[in-house]
């Protein structure tokens, strides 16, 4: 799979292909990542939103996309 780079990212147990982090600072907890994420990945633990499983990321950036506030980083 493929960043934004052009590289290739090589997963291995421990590490999915691809790494996201949700800003704190810039999230509203407002949910529409979470409904943008075809594959339910994301969900609302103690008031924040939090990633559920990045190995089964397909990067396909839903959720970063639907962000008013920029707070879903792909890297």
């Amino acid at each position: 799979m493929k960043n934004n780079e052009g590289k290739i990212k090589e997963s291995s147990e421990d590490t999915p292909i691809t790494q996201w982090t949700i800003d704190r600072k810039k999230c509203t907890v407002c949910g529409e990542c979470i409904d943008a994420c075809k594959l339910r990945l994301l969900d609302v633990k103690n008031k924040k939103i939090i990633i559920i499983d990045q190995f089964s990321c397909d990067w396909c950036g839903d959720c970063a996309s639907a962000c008013a506030y920029d707070a879903i980083v792909l890297t």
